[in-house]
């Protein structure tokens, strides 16, 4: 089933449902699932990031997939 038809049927069931109580959990769920958490970062934070992306970009550093980082962990986990 597509999005836009759940999303349909989560429209008409509410619209139809009349039990308060459960209107209030769903509520809940939808308030927490849709909120957007932002971040500022703060000047040294940005200097950080700005002094590893040029060591990345100069070929100064090295960078993993999470795919690498798992296997490496799993690794020293079965030793």
């Amino acid at each position: 089933m597509k999005s836009t038809a759940i999303k349909k049927e989560i429209h008409n069931a509410i619209d139809i449902i009349d039990d308060k109580d459960f209107l209030k959990a769903i509520h809940l769920l939808l308030s927490e699932k849709s909120k957007q958490y932002t971040y500022d970062l703060n000047e040294d934070e940005k200097k950080e990031l700005d002094s590893m992306r040029k060591e990345y970009k100069a070929g100064k550093i090295k960078t993993y997939t999470v795919a690498e980082v798992r296997t490496h962990a799993y690794s020293k986990l079965k030793r």
